[in-house]
């Protein structure tokens, strides 16, 4: 399944992410909602795993479970540890080849589909459902993805920040602006969504999200910046979904508008 060639990052760039971002407190409503997935003899990819800090962390809690870890930037690869139950990818996701045989319980896209960013806001948005079908093509049966993200409402206009953001950030023209304002992907780009939007981009890859989690605020922005940005409200979110076609069993879908935090907290 061919996925268009994203941007890359310095590694000084990179070398920014050399951190572990899942916190004790969200892996806290992580495990139990994994559960139900990495019992015996369960796989899981986490794609821009980084420096393996987060696979580590899943191996650990599940001990009948392996984990892959794709990672295009090699100095993250090098500050993996090395571990029995854990392998490394050294490629881009659009690069990294499966055996057809081996598929996953669990896909992680943490706080990394933002950055499947290519030339054009609307060509960046089908990279990254491209990447959510590869991810689906590689998931067993009853599989499911789960993805963190920064998610970014919109005051009036739902998914306005994203396109503001990713024209702001994509620019090289702006990017002496962008770095002093914070932006670490100045000059490349970076492609926030609303949860909304999220959603109805996992329904065109394939997906139905089966539970929604709004985990913390993300970012304190100025006042001027919320304006400039059109910013209503940030927040990291967790979504976790399956393929369109379970219907029945654990992986029955519900509306997620009837979801609360306890329906993930509990699994």
């Amino acid at each position: 399944m061919e996925i268009a060639a994203t941007k890359s990052l310095s590694e000084l760039q990179t070398a920014q992410f050399d951190l572990e971002y899942v916190t004790d407190e969200l892996w806290q409503s992580l495990r139990p909602a994994l559960a139900p997935y990495l019992g015996q003899s369960s796989r899981f990819l986490d794609i821009g795993g980084g420096n393996g800090m987060f696979v580590d962390r899943v191996t650990n809690a599940f001990a009948q479970s392996t984990g892959v870890n794709v990672e295009p930037a090699a100095n993250l690869v090098a500050s993996n540890r090395l571990h029995s139950r854990k392998s490394l990818v050294n490629a881009t996701f659009q690069d990294a080849e499966f055996p057809a045989d081996e598929k996953f319980d669990v896909i992680f896209f943490n706080w990394v589909l933002h950055h499947f960013v290519v030339d054009g806001y609307a060509a960046t948005i089908a990279c990254q459902k491209a990447a959510l079908r590869k991810a689906c093509s590689l998931l067993k049966p009853n599989g499911a993805v789960f993805v963190l993200e920064n998610l970014y409402e919109g005051r009036t206009v739902d998914n306005l920040p994203s396109r503001l953001i990713y024209g702001l950030t994509s620019s090289n023209l702006l990017k002496s602006v962008t770095s002093r304002m914070g932006a670490n992907t100045a000059g490349t780009g970076v492609c926030f969504h609303s949860k909304d939007a999220w959603y109805r981009i996992l329904g065109d890859a394939g997906y139905r999200v089966r539970c929604f989690h709004s985990c913390y605020s993300y970012g304190e922005l100025s006042p001027l910046r919320q304006w400039a940005l059109h910013l209503r409200d940030t927040c990291v979110g967790l979504m976790v979904a399956s393929p369109q076609q379970v219907s029945s069993g654990r992986n029955a879908t519900t509306p997620y508008n009837s979801l609360t935090t306890g329906d993930l907290r509990n699994g």
